[in-house]
């Protein structure tokens, strides 16, 4: 479930790097700090996807 997780976050980072690129609102996030945060969460959140299936 950890990789299919992972696989999701890496799908939906393009989408969030043309939100950022082209400052569009969406999910409560309507300034660029906070459109700018999302993705540098986004290395962790795989990080941790795919940590998470390793015994």
């Amino acid at each position: 479930m950890g990789k299919v997780l992972a696989g999701f976050f890496v799908a939906v980072l393009p989408g969030n790097i043309a939100q950022y690129r082209n400052r569009r609102d969406s999910f409560g996030l309507n300034t660029d700090s906070q459109r700018l945060a999302r993705l540098f969460m986004q290395a962790p959140l795989i990080a941790w996807a795919l940590k998470s299936t390793k015994d």
